[in-house]
């Protein structure tokens, strides 16, 4: 074949920028000159919102997407337009205005994909920080896990008084992931494994908001009745089988204070009744001495809204606590509980659970860290997303202790989505704790 002839070698420039008389060139159309500006304009307007008003808030469950950089090759361009939409002045007014238009033309709210729930703003779920004294509810935390919303049910149940739940709550239930026997053998399995081993063993649930304060919810929502049904069914069996601690009564007697009306986590109120629960479960008694006092009023944004394109806040009372009744020893924080995270004191006083505790926890734990770590003279809080990912080393710290707590929520355990009730998660604890019995 004979040589391409110049009008036919590869070019280097766009065809509207040849000369007229080449046989490629082809000008740009007023569609195409349109799309130019319409993209300079849409990647510009960020650059002149940031300095004039600054960075934009996260108003998701998620950061702030950053600038690509033009190392990362073809990617410097896909990822461009999540950096400009994400840093879009006044993007907030605009999705409420949105959400407006959806509700009243639609009659439903806008659907607001803020990410995946189980990750927080800060980066992979490890990376969560724990809601402290001085940030209830940092707009950070993560929703443990959830699977993505099924068609049906919605992803943020509106309820009354201006209540919000998490869809979650009833889809876990209508829709479990593993079959309510075999969660409940799991548990039974993972109780006999430790005690048999000369460990203690400590299960605790906290309720969904869903079934600690019903009373907000909507007369009418897709699933009521067999979430209902499906969580009356758990209790009865995760209390009596598996010989879970309720904190039901106790939760029931602080009323609707103990969960926070825009998110789907309970208060420090309810991260307090937890704590005593768990120390007496342990040490019956222990908590006599206790003295527990009021301390300041914080508050921080709810995770729930931004689902549904809206904000709200989180407002709390935080506590002191002082275990033999002299020496407030709460802490304070902040505390990261991206990974595990331990506390220890050299000379406990009265009141102190004494000896080794590891606990895997769920985001719930956040709000009982201050509490745990006045009360528990050595304790480690281990996220139950960190064990899935090494349950060898909790199974080495498990193996180091004399005493295994298991907090997870209601609808991650109910729904059988929990990496303890995994078999592979499972069967390494067990076989650990077999290999290394306590003498």
């Amino acid at each position: 074949m004979g040589d391409q002839g110049e009008d036919t070698q590869p070019i280097s420039r766009h065809e509207s920028a040849l000369p007229d008389d080449h046989p490629l060139y082809r000008p740009r159309h007023g569609k195409q000159r349109f799309a130019l500006v319409t993209a300079v304009v849409f990647f510009m307007t960020p650059l002149f919102g940031l300095t004039i008003f600054g960075t934009p808030p996260s108003i998701e469950n998620r950061a702030l997407h950053p600038f690509p950089s033009p190392a990362d090759g073809w990617s410097f361009f896909t990822e461009l337009g999540p950096w400009a939409t994400d840093h879009l002045s006044f993007r907030d007014d605009a999705i409420r205005l949105a959400d407006g238009v959806s509700r009243s033309v639609f009659g439903e709210p806008l659907s607001e994909d803020s990410g995946d729930p189980s990750q927080p703003a800060s980066g992979p779920i490890a990376a969560a920080p724990a809601p402290t004294a001085g940030a209830p509810s940092p707009g950070t935390k993560p929703l443990d896990n959830e699977p993505p919303p099924i068609a049906g049910y919605p992803r943020v149940i509106e309820g009354k008084n201006n209540w919000l739940y998490f869809g979650y709550d009833t889809q876990g239930k209508c829709q479990p992931q593993q079959p309510l026997n075999d969660v409940i053998a799991a548990l039974v399995k993972l109780r006999a494994a430790v005690e048999q081993s000369g460990r203690k063993f400590v299960l605790v649930v906290p309720p969904d908001k869903s079934t600690a304060v019903p009373e907000n919810l909507p007369d009418r929502y897709a699933g009521k009745s067999c979430a209902q049904a499906y969580s009356d069914q758990f209790w009865a069996e995760v209390t009596s089988q598996a010989g879970a601690v309720d904190l039901r009564p106790a939760l029931a007697r602080l009323g609707s204070s103990a969960y926070f009306p825009q998110d789907t986590h309970w208060t420090f109120a309810g991260g307090l009744i937890m704590t005593r629960a768990l120390a007496g479960a342990i040490s019956p008694g222990i908590d006599v001495p206790w003295r527990v006092t009021e301390g300041a009023k914080v508050d921080g944004p709810a995770d729930l809204p931004p689902m549904i394109a809206r904000t709200g806040t989180d407002t709390s009372h935080t506590y002191r606590l002082a275990p033999d009744g002299g020496v407030d020893r709460a802490q304070q924080g902040p505390f990261d509980l991206r990974d595990t995270v331990s506390f220890h004191t050299d000379k406990p006083v009265n009141g102190m659970v004494q000896g080794k505790t590891a606990m895997i926890t769920d985001s719930f734990t956040n709000y009982a860290v201050p509490f745990l770590a006045a009360t528990f003279a050595d304790i480690s809080l281990t996220p139950s997303a960190v064990v899935q990912q090494d349950p060898g080393a909790e199974a080495q710290r498990i193996v180091d202790s004399d005493t295994v707590v298991l907090e997870v929520v209601e609808r991650n355990i109910a729904s059988g989505i929990s990496p303890l009730t995994q078999p592979d998660v499972l069967s390494t604890i067990v076989q650990q704790l077999a290999a290394h019995p306590k003498r």
